[in-house]
């Protein structure tokens, strides 16, 4: 059995998946079996229930994305973020699509986003070893961060089989590396 907060957290992901966020929050109450003031004893107020909520599913998907081992090269630890950020992606859809929802609309407060980047540090830790390492195109790397999330929505979105999701990530590792890394001294 779940306790009472994380029962809330998963009434509000499957609301806002079905309803959207303008539900209330005697909405999700209901869906959790709570009443509203003890959703509230919980929640204090439902911006704090959207940050909870963006966190616990930040930190989810940072669980399964796991350790990357360092003595690894990039393009493979890169790969791993891809198949693994992907196989979470394709079992928690609702998830997945809940917590772009909230990230894209703004709903979640920077605060709250800010937790999530914390929680998923792994993923983001191999992205910016990929720009210390030079082989990164010369792009803003939040610009190349956004373009990998979009890569892995449209993978879930499109429904790839496993041979099309690894060539999607050869297309989006070939668009964002490139061929020959810059000399040190030639780098910004």
């Amino acid at each position: 059995m779940q306790h009472k907060p994380e029962a809330i957290l998963a009434a509000a992901l499957s609301v806002f998946r079905e309803e959207g966020v303008q539900v209330s929050t005697a909405r999700i109450a209901s869906a959790a079996g709570v009443s509203n003031g003890s959703l509230f004893n919980y929640f204090p107020t439902k911006q704090a229930l959207i940050d909870d909520l963006y966190v616990w599913i930040k930190t989810d998907l940072a669980a399964a994305a796991g350790e990357f081992d360092d003595a690894e090269p990039i393009d493979r630890r890169m790969r791993q973020v891809w198949d693994r950020w992907l196989g979470w992606a394709r079992e928690n859809r609702d998830a997945h699509l809940v917590v772009n929802l909230l990230h894209q609309a703004g709903l979640a407060s920077p605060e709250a986003q800010a937790a999530g980047g914390v929680a998923i540090a792994g993923p983001v830790r191999v992205l910016n070893e990929a720009e210390e390492l030079g082989i990164l195109v010369d792009l803003p790397l939040s610009h190349l961060a956004a373009l990998i999330q979009h890569n892995l929505d449209q993978a879930v979105t499109s429904e790839l089989d496993d041979r099309q999701a690894e060539l999607a990530f050869h297309v989006l590792w070939n668009g964002i590396t490139q061929k020959t890394p810059p000399s040190r001294s030639t780098r910004p």
